[in-house]
């Protein structure tokens, strides 16, 4: 089992997987908008997590190209696991009826 400072491992070679199946975008959708995220928050309170988070960061620089990380994070609209599954309609509606809180950001 994995320690759960170091899921990031995993959690990279599961956007390896989104990449090939479902595409780019979703695959930084996944990784950068909903993984790095929630691992950097942990980080505020967690030392393990800080100390892992170059490590994270580093093997993102590995899976995408500059030119990509910049593109998506130029035209990112929303974060967290909604951020990347929805679209702006379905996001807006579940919003409205209160069944996801505000954006994360």
């Amino acid at each position: 089992m994995t320690e759960l400072h170091k899921i990031w491992i995993e959690q990279c070679e599961g956007a390896r997987g989104i990449k090939e199946r479902f595409g780019l975008e979703k695959a930084l959708g996944y990784l950068l908008g909903e993984k790095l995220l929630n691992f950097v928050r942990a980080s505020d309170q967690h030392p393990e997590f800080a100390g892992e988070l170059p490590n994270f960061v580093e093997e993102v620089k590995r899976l995408f190209a500059p030119h990509e990380i910049r593109e998506y994070l130029a035209n990112l609209r929303r974060v967290g696991p909604w951020g990347h599954i929805g679209t702006d309609e379905e996001i807006a509606f579940m919003r409205k009826s209160g069944m996801i809180d505000e954006d994360p950001v």
